[in-house]
């Protein structure tokens, strides 16, 4: 009988446990789901080269040839910039 009191003791430690577990978790979905999710602009370099390239594109005072010439110096830049498993799959 001694054996199964530690057993009962620890089980029900457990599932207080759980019960403040799902508490918290329900309660955390309740925050999130009131609150706005703002999405935030992508940063870093990878980022910052793409706006640069969009920019350099839909600037009408710069020229076509100009334009062709500074995609295909950027393109094996860009094409270094693909994982592996796009590369496969082209």
């Amino acid at each position: 009988m001694e054996n199964n009191t530690d057993i009962i003791v620890l089980t029900s430690v457990i599932i207080v446990l759980f019960i403040v577990f799902i508490i918290a978790t329900l309660r955390e979905f309740n925050t999130i789901g009131k609150a706005k999710f703002q999405e935030e602009e992508e940063g870093g370099p990878r980022a910052e080269m793409l706006r640069f390239i969009g920019k350099l594109f839909t600037d009408e005072r710069i020229d076509t040839g100009k334009k062709i010439a500074f995609m295909n110096a950027v393109k094996p830049i860009i094409e270094d910039l693909v994982p592996e498993e796009e590369k496969k799959k082209e």
